[in-house]
């Protein structure tokens, strides 16, 4: 994930990612009080969102409303993606995260840890298909 905006860069407002994600790649199902929204920039995801699936391919756009549970796969292909959250902040737990890898300190725990640091409430495994 790089960061290409972050509240600090636009008065709170939002926060920019652009992903791009292996075959298969997963995020847990989570749950944060900010509004996310996608833009398929390449390949296809399925969303669960609220207990359902949502397919989504190149050029796609799917937004959530905070405060529902939901999560992302990448297809067999894998994909690229922009993130918006608004307002912004958690967009913050991906870079602590890629510190986190770089620093071989990735645990469930310490997951955890960093999602409350940002207001997000991990889950579990995303179910299957």
């Amino acid at each position: 994930m790089r960061l290409k905006a972050t509240a600090e860069s636009t008065g709170g407002g939002m926060g920019l990612l652009e992903g791009v994600d292996a075959p298969g790649f997963a995020t847990p199902l989570h749950r944060h009080d900010v509004a996310e929204l996608w833009y398929i920039l390449d390949g296809h995801y399925d969303f669960h969102v609220a207990g359902e699936w949502l397919p989504a391919a190149t050029g796609a756009v799917v937004f959530v409303p905070g405060g529902l549970v939901h999560g992302l796969r990448a297809g067999p292909a894998g994909g690229r993606r922009l993130t918006m959250i608004v307002p912004g902040g958690p967009e913050g737990f991906f870079r602590d995260v890629h510190r986190a890898i770089e620093a071989d300190a990735v645990t469930p725990e310490r997951m955890r840890e960093l999602g409350a640091t940002y207001g997000i409430e991990l889950i579990g495994p995303l179910p299957d298909h």
